[in-house]
Order: structure tokens, then sequence, then C-alpha cells
């Protein structure tokens, strides 16, 4: 492939790239934001003085911790799947970098640093982590 071609489609992964770290910035913030949104609803009906197990208030907050929770799960394994592309991405620019310019080090490491790191944490943490969606191999 003439050196030219491999610069533009470098220079298009590298596009890529930049947009998928955005959108991960972006859910991991949204994310956050929702987990503060049900942790204030739940907690404003679990304080609530009329608050008693025959009463709605503490079905609905534990009901709205559930769905959170869920939605965090899902939400979390759409940010591992966009990972898992990252990782992809890394790998086709890395070799496309080694190939072009003789680049004997990974260019792009961060997702593939990350993941492995991820899937390195063992016991209680990690089991809780894979039921959560934070790792997905």
């Amino acid at each position: 492939m003439p050196q030219r071609q491999i610069d533009r489609e470098i220079a298009a992964l590298f596009e890529e790239y930049r947009a998928l770290r955005e959108e991960v910035t972006q859910r991991v913030a949204s994310r956050m934001q929702m987990i503060g949104f049900a942790g204030v609803v739940s907690a404003l009906l679990a304080a609530s003085d009329r608050i008693a197990p025959s009463g709605p208030a503490l079905y609905i907050a534990l009901l709205v911790l559930v769905l959170a929770l869920l939605w965090l799960r899902g939400f979390n394994r759409a940010i591992q799947r966009i990972g898992r592309h990252l990782r992809d991405v890394e790998g086709r620019i890395n070799a496309l970098a080694a190939q072009a310019w003789g680049t004997p080090d990974a260019l792009l490491t961060w997702e593939t640093r990350a993941q492995d790191s991820r899937m390195r944490v063992r016991g209680l943490p990690g089991r809780v982590g894979r039921l959560g969606g934070w790792y997905l191999p």
C-alpha cells in the first residue's frame, strides 16, 4: 500500500478513535449524573417522615434504586462495547503505523491497557464488576 494511502487511513482511524473516546467521556459523565439523580430521589423518599412498610414511599425508593442499577449495568455494557471497538481501532492504527513508519512501539495503548487492568481485578470486586457490566472480555 502506498505511503500516502496509509497516512490517510491512519488519519481516518485517528478521527474515529477521537470520536469514540469523546463518546465514552460523555457517557461516563451522563452515568454519574444518573447515579446522583437516583440517589437523591431515593434518599428523599427514604427520608420522608411518612415512610412505612405499608406506604408506597419505601417501595418507590427501592424501585428507583433497582431501575437505576439495571440502567447503570446496561450503560456500562454499552461503554465496554465502545471500548472493545476502541481496542480494535488501536490495533489497526498501531499495525499501520508500524508498517508505514517502522514504529516499533504501539502508538495507542490507553483502552487496551485500561481493559487489561480491569480484567486483572479478582475476587468479590471482580465478580461485582462483571455483574455490573464494568468488565467485558
